[in-house]
């Protein structure tokens, strides 16, 4: 077994940031844990239960630009921003929770889907090695267990630490880039056995089951199904759930500048807003919330786990923690699990992603 002492913990950080990299991991800032970029050792804390934001920051930013403009007599010019060179640092994150991993397997899955691929997430991925801490402990919001994961899962990590009863951590690497990384300091690292802390993993939701959810929604006479609106009456649409959750990954286009020059900017969206699938033309084929919040679910449940090889929900319960109302997507998990036991879909498959007719018996923002 190989041993990551305290000691060496914080001799390593130093060594990563004394070689250039961006070092990432739990922070405090104003009385939150946080992922950011540290400058020293003691910046670090482990002891939190899960960050308020994801890994998402790192390599999907809420804003960037991607292509910059200029209109001249002589022509319109288009330039690539990436030909300015690198504009990502090589990365460390330490410290990320096995969710937080997986869901940056499920956006490369996103981003690399049928070969269409997204070289500016790319290029951050690749040059970003996830050094992940399995849970000892979670919290009332945790319910990665539901989902398929456990504390410990290394989806989409590069090496695993696994915190030991001394205090120390057992260090296995996942990848070929994790074992990179541990051979360029072996100094920091010793040949060792220690019993390991044993793990706290969430109770498995008793009523939920994620395929008989799949089976539900994809069977399309339960699209307009009243659990929806019920469930969904007061979502305020204010997206918060999107923005925080490790697997979200809507984004639009923007051009941003004068009549000469500017720059196309990629910028988070979110399918919970209003606007998300308004034409231009005027009509929405989502006009009520209670649709919005349903797009959610089934994006998460359906949509994801049919179209890509990853998970849609990692159980991280981001979603739960910051809900202005109080809406728990583990409670619908329930609810869904219940009716596909009550009446299993004899349809395993062909929903269609939009259906413009409104829910029944719902009013404006899915109350009735």
């Amino acid at each position: 077994m190989m041993l990551l002492t305290r000691h060496n913990l914080d001799q390593w950080v130093e060594a990563l940031l004394g070689a250039g990299l961006r070092v990432v991991g739990t922070t405090m800032q104003a009385g939150q844990p946080v992922y950011a970029a540290v400058t020293r050792p003691s910046a670090l804390d482990f002891s939190q239960v899960i960050p308020r934001n994801s890994l998402k920051d790192f390599v999907f930013p809420q804003t960037e630009p991607v292509m910059l403009y200029s209109i001249r007599k002589a022509g319109i010019e288009v330039k690539d921003v990436k030909a300015d060179g690198p504009r990502v640092p090589d990365t460390v994150v330490l410290g990320a929770r096995p969710c937080d991993a997986a869901g940056m397997a499920a956006l490369q899955s996103v981003f690399t889907w049928q070969g269409e691929d997204d070289p500016l997430f790319l290029e951050r991925r690749e040059r970003t090695t996830v050094v992940t801490l399995a849970c000892v402990r979670g919290d009332r919001s945790c319910f990665c267990t539901s989902v398929g994961l456990s504390p410990d899962a290394s989806v989409g990590s590069d090496v695993l630490l696994r915190e030991t009863v001394g205090g120390n951590f057992a260090v296995e690497a996942v990848t070929d880039k994790g074992s990179r990384l541990l051979a360029c300091w072996p100094q920091c690292f010793e040949q060792g056995a220690e019993p390991l802390r044993p793990l706290d993993p969430p109770p498995v939701i008793e009523r939920s089951d994620v395929e008989k959810i799949l089976a539900w929604l994809s069977d399309p006479s339960h699209y307009n199904h009243d659990v929806w609106s019920v469930h969904a009456a007061t979502c305020l649409g204010c997206g918060a759930c999107t923005y925080v959750c490790p697997t979200c990954h809507c984004f639009d286009l923007t051009d941003e500048g004068s009549a000469y020059e500017g720059e196309r900017r990629k910028n988070w969206d979110a399918c919970q807003f209003d606007h998300f699938t308004a034409h231009a033309g005027g009509h929405n084929p989502r006009p009520l919330q209670s649709q919005r919040w349903r797009n959610r679910f089934m994006c998460k449940f359906h949509f994801y786990p049919t179209k890509f090889s990853a998970k849609g929900c990692v159980g991280c319960g981001r979603c739960i923690r910051v809900c202005y109302v109080g809406l728990d997507i583990a409670e619908m998990m329930e609810k869904v699990t219940g009716l596909a036991e009550a009446n299993p879909s004899r349809q395993p498959s062909g929903l269609s992603r939009e259906d413009p007719s409104p829910l029944k018996g719902e009013g404006r923002a899915g109350v009735s």
